[in-house]
């Protein structure tokens, strides 16, 4: 099993604004406590606007997928967004199966991913 990392990637300068955070490994029950703290400390420090990178993450469970739509509602209570980042085939097929490519803004390039987060 692929060792469970996130990696915060913050804009460099003043104001914060959009944040990026990569995900690998599996995010599933054992590893959501991490992601939820990681995004917690986040939110805390004002960002609003997150780029949620699932291209290295090889398996998200129901908790991964409920963590996601937490944070996603964290974010629109404080008038921000979240969009997800290039999820590799197996976690785009588990989130399209579940009908949660409705209700994630899902985009395959960086540059498309910002646009979309103004």
């Amino acid at each position: 099993m692929k060792p469970f990392t996130i990696e915060c990637i913050e804009p460099e300068g003043g104001t914060p604004c959009v944040v990026e955070v990569r995900i690998s490994g599996f995010l599933d029950a054992h590893t959501v406590v991490s992601f939820e703290k990681t995004m917690d400390d986040l939110l805390e420090r004002q960002y609003v606007k997150f780029i949620v990178d699932l291209s290295a993450l090889s398996y998200i469970s129901s908790a991964g997928i409920g963590a996601l739509m937490v944070l996603l509602q964290q974010l629109r209570r404080r008038q921000g967004d979240m969009v997800i980042l290039q999820p590799s085939p197996k976690v785009y097929k588990i989130l399209d199966l579940l009908g949660f490519t409705r209700i994630f803004q899902i985009k395959h390039d960086r540059e498309e991913a910002q646009k979309a987060l103004g």
